[in-house]
Parts: C-alpha cells; structure tokens; sequence
C-alpha cells in the first residue's frame, strides 16, 4: 500500500509511505484531510474559496522554493567556510519549508497563516501535522526548529571565533525532514485538487469588479510585502502570474503539475544565475534538482 495510489499521477510518495506504512493508518489520514477539504468546498463561498485554494497551493510550492534555495546555500555556505551565515540558511530553509506545509491547513486560516512568529509557527503545525500517531510528522521536526532557531541567533547575535556545533550532523538531519515536508505539502495539494473538482469542478472566473478588488487585495497580501510607507510591490513572476488567473480563472491543482511552470519563473526576468562563469557558483539547477527530489519521485 503506497499513498501513490490515492493519486491519478505517476509520482509517488515514498517517504510519506515510510511515516504511515500501514494501509489503514494511510486510509484514515487520507479520510480525515479529504473530510476537512470537503467541508470548505462544499461551503456556500465557492468563488471565494476556489480563490484562496488556488492561491494557497501556489504559495506553497512558491515557499517550497525559497526553502530550498535557502538550503543549497548553505550548503554553498559550508563549502565556502562561510559560517556566519551558514546557520541563518539552514533555519530559514526550515521556517520556509514548515511555512508551505501549514498554507494546505484547512484549520488555519490566512490572517492566522499571515501572521505566523518565530515562536508559534512550529506549533501551527505539530498540531496540523505531528499531534499524534495518527498523522504523518512527528515531533522531532520541532527539537530541529528549536535547536536551529538557537544556533542562529547564537551565530548572528553572539558570533563565536569558534564552532560549537556539529555543522555538518545539522545539515544532513535537516535535509531529510526538509524532504518530508516538501512532498508532505505536494500530498495535500493532490488531495486538495480532488476534493474540489469532486465539490466543485469547474474552473472558477470572475463575474464583477468586486471580486477582482477582494482578489487583487489576498494576493498582494501573500506575494509582495509593504514597505514603510504602506506601498507593496510585486516581482515579475507575481505580475505574470496575476494576469494569467486574471484571463484563465482559478482551479487549485496538485503543485507538482506546476513545478516545470514556476521554475521557468525563477529568475527568468532578473537574469541572476545565468551566464555566470564562476565555476564555484550556485546554479540554479542545484535547486530544481532539490525541490524535483521530493515532488517528482519515481514509485519504487
């Protein structure tokens, strides 16, 4: 029994088979979140949720990026012997990765999801995803957070001239819980995508200006971010991908169907890693190959 076969597409869930192994603890995780996802699409909202839905399943694969991109540089961090900003990295790359886990919470809403501290984000989703035997993650995901949350303040706070941690052990842990949590996000994305073409099924578009303004308001407010004076700023992929949902309409939809998408979207329009003959750079395909290790695995 695979969680693969709640799904219609070829990319498995290996890792999340190796949580929950047996094919009714995989059942009743699968029926308890396709309950909850039923509950909101079968609300009477449905242009409002079609909305929020899609734009949160493209925020976590969007959060999924920066995870990872936080990940492959320290690694590059590690390499260089860049150690004052290695341990930064490595706890952003959790807090990010955690962060598009908790967007598919059907018990969090956006102000909550929008909010989120340093203190109270882990425990957002132990309670989502970690509580009990029941569910997928468990508890250790939270001594990593708090342990890296420490050590990167130890190291941007308290620099010490020596190391005090085991750098490397933390990196090769975090890796794999990283892994967890990117195709934790990809299964409820899937089951996301089933509920609402099961409770609604079209794709949802716009019929007056109210609707565009109360859309052009929750997507700011997940893709840019206010500067001083109040004023918000969208970066090119946002800006292309507000018109696209603008002309085409909003279905949420599994985010590994949009992997080849969005990478064409990552610093496309900035040029920033192309054409750089540093041999010792970062390339941008370190980071696809991260992120498509966990959303596109093979079934065994």
């Amino acid at each position: 029994m695979s969680f693969q076969n709640f799904s219609n597409y070829r990319f498995a869930f290996n890792r999340l088979d190796s949580k929950l192994a047996s094919p009714d603890a995989q059942k009743r995780y699968y029926n308890k979140w396709m309950q909850k996802y039923a509950t909101i699409f079968k609300g009477e909202e449905k242009v409002s949720v079609a909305v929020e839905w899609d734009l949160r399943c493209r925020k976590a694969l969007r959060e999924i990026f920066s995870s990872a991109t936080f990940f492959i540089e320290a690694k590059k961090d590690l390499e260089m012997k860049c150690f004052s900003s290695y341990y930064f990295c490595l706890y952003y790359s959790l807090f990010h990765a955690i962060y598009s886990s908790i967007f598919l919470d059907a018990d969090s809403n956006i102000d909550k999801l929008l909010s989120v501290t340093h203190r109270n984000i882990i425990n957002i989703f132990i309670s989502a995803f970690g509580n009990s035997k029941a569910d997928i993650m468990t508890k250790d995901i939270a001594d990593l957070f708090v342990d890296l949350k420490y050590r990167r303040e130890y190291y941007s706070y308290v620099t010490p001239f020596n190391n005090l941690f085991d750098y490397e052990e933390d990196l090769k842990k975090l890796e794999q819980i990283l892994l967890d949590c990117y195709q934790l996000t990809s299964f409820h994305s899937l089951m996301i995508e089933k509920s609402y073409q099961k409770n609604i099924g079209k794709v949802t578009r716009f019929t007056n200006a109210d609707e565009i303004y109360e859309f052009d308001e929750l997507f700011h407010r997940l893709f840019s971010k206010k500067n001083e004076t109040g004023k918000s700023r969208l970066d090119s992929s946002c800006e292309f991908l507000r018109g696209e949902l603008l002309q085409y309409g909003f279905k949420p939809e599994y985010i590994a169907l949009d992997l080849d998408h969005q990478f064409d979207e990552f610093h496309t329009y900035d040029g920033f890693y192309h054409g750089d003959s540093n041999k010792e750079a970062l390339k941008i395909t370190d980071i696809w190959t991260f992120v498509v290790s966990a959303l596109m695995q093979a079934p065994l």
